[in-house]
C-alpha cells in the first residue's frame, strides 16, 4: 500500500512538518510540508512549507495532503482542487469538527483523516461523511469508489432520463435537490463518468466554476 508518514523533515537549515509519501514498494515519492505551521511550532523552529502545494499521482489517483491548522485556511485546499486532486489525506494533532466537512463540500474533494484526539474519518466531496472511527472502532478500511463526477443539476437534470435509458444501473445520480447538485457515480468497469458527461454534454461543476468565472472576469468593468 502508500503510506503518508507524519514526521518532520529537514532541508539545509531548515525544518519543516511535513507528510512523506512512501509507495508501494517502500520508495520515497514526495512530500507535502506544512503550510500553516501554528505560532508555537514555528517558535520552537518549524518553518512555513511553500504554497506551491504538490500533487501526487499514483496508481489508484491523485492525491494531495494538508496538516492540522492548514484546515484554517482555504489556499492549500483550492490549490489541491485546482491541481484535480481526487484524495486529500489530513493528518492532524485534533479532529477537525464540521468545517473539515465543509472544506471537503466546497472544494468537491474526498477527505480522509488521521487523528491523534477526536474521531477519524472518510468524509465524501457532497461534505458527508462516509465513516468514522469512534469508541467501538479505532481504525478504518472502506472502499471508495473514484469514478465519479459533482455536476450542477440545472439544466442537466433534463438528461437524466436519456441517460438511465442507455446505462441502466451502470450509471447511478445522486441528487441534493435544495442545492442543485448531483453526484454521477458508474458502477460499471466498463462505463466511465467523464465518457458519459462528455456524450452528453455535461461539465463537471469545477469545469462550470472555471468557465463562469473566466466569462466574468471578462466581462468586469
Amino acid at each position: 500500500c502508500y503510506v503518508f508518514c507524519p514526521v518532520y523533515t529537514r532541508e539545509g537549515d531548515h525544518c519543516y512538518n511535513s507528510l512523506v509519501l512512501l509507495d508501494r514498494t517502500g520508495e520515497y515519492v514526495g512530500e507535502y510540508r506544512k503550510t500553516h505551521p501554528t505560532p508555537g511550532e514555528i517558535d520552537k523552529g518549524a518553518c512555513s512549507g511553500t504554497s506551491d502545494v504538490p500533487v501526487f499521482d499514483t496508481d489508484f489517483g491523485r492525491i494531495g495532503a494538508q496538516i492540522c491548522f492548514d484546515v484554517e485556511w482555504d489556499d492549500g485546499w483550492q490549490r489541491l482542487s485546482e491541481q484535480g486532486a481526487e484524495i486529500v489525506f489530513w493528518s492532524s494533532a485534533f479532529g477537525g469538527g464540521k468545517l473539515l466537512n465543509a472544506r471537503a463540500q466546497a472544494h468537491k474533494l474526498l477527505v480522509v483523516t488521521s487523528v491523534q484526539k477526536g474521531d477519524s474519518r472518510i468524509v465524501d466531496l457532497s461534505g458527508e461523511t462516509v465513516a468514522t472511527t469512534g469508541r467501538w472502532r479505532n481504525w478504518l478500511c472502506e472502499p471508495i469508489n473514484l469514478e465519479r463526477a459533482y455536476i450542477h443539476a440545472y439544466p442537466h437534470s433534463r438528461k437524466f432520463g436519456d441517460i438511465a435509458a442507455k446505462y441502466g444501473r451502470s450509471i447511478h445520480i445522486t441528487i441534493w435537490h435544495e442545492e442543485e447538485k448531483c453526484l454521477v457515480e458508474s458502477r460499471s468497469a466498463d462505463v466511465t463518468v467523464a465518457d458519459v458527461l462528455r456524450e452528453f454534454e455535461i461539465p463537471t461543476y469545477r469545469e462550470l466554476v472555471e468557465k463562469s468565472t473566466r466569462k466574468q472576469d471578462a466581462h468586469r468593468p
